[in-house]
């Protein structure tokens, strides 16, 4: 007793296997054209947020530092208030 399944010759298959590899290889480069620049754009956004925090964090600690050992001045409780400098 045989089966009928339907199994293709090698030839046909070594085609198929070459399409779906050419397939695969200009999925990857169109999608590392397009994620190259999407990419490029959120990493610099990114990093000029992170430096701009950066800067307005580092400055403020410098304000505070020179405010309290020149004038006895406590910067933060000054800016945030009485409730969150613990006692």
């Amino acid at each position: 007793m045989t089966l009928n399944t339907y199994r293709p010759t090698q030839s046909s298959n070594y085609w198929l296997v070459a399409l779906k590899l050419l397939i695969l290889i200009l999925g990857l480069c169109l999608s590392a054209l397009i994620l190259g620049k999407v990419f490029t754009w959120v990493f610099a956004v990114a990093f000029f947020l992170i430096r701009f925090i950066v800067v307005i964090v580092v400055s403020f600690i410098v304000i505070h530092f020179f405010l309290k050992l020149l004038f006895n001045i406590d910067l933060l409780k000054f800016v945030l208030g009485e409730r969150f400098v613990r006692r």
